[in-house]
């Protein structure tokens, strides 16, 4: 199992530095959006629920970093993450796994 997580890890390693290196070698233009760091924040919080099950602390992660994604982007919507983020934690303690 941990073998798995270090081949996932590493190869996600391996894809990040090949699109910053190309972007560096301006081979690839505007490949980066607004608000792209964020994704940092989103893809570790739903590779873990996808393994793991929906946690309090993944579930947190990934609404702020859903927040700051559409903060980012200029949308206007960013206001309905607060209230979206307790209602999606009150449904996961409802349903956790003792």
């Amino acid at each position: 199992m941990k073998n798995n997580n270090k081949v996932f890890w590493g190869i996600v390693l391996i894809i990040v530095g090949v699109v910053f290196l190309l972007d560096r070698l301006n081979i690839v233009h505007d490949i980066f959006f607004a608000g792209w760091w964020t994704l940092f924040l989103i893809i570790p919080a739903v590779y873990k629920m996808i393994k793991s099950g929906v946690e309090t602390g993944n579930l947190i992660l990934l609404c702020i970093g859903v927040y700051f994604l559409i903060d980012a982007q200029g949308w206007q919507y960013s206001y309905l993450v607060l209230p979206i983020g307790l209602v999606a934690l009150g449904i996961a303690i409802l349903f956790k796994k003792h």
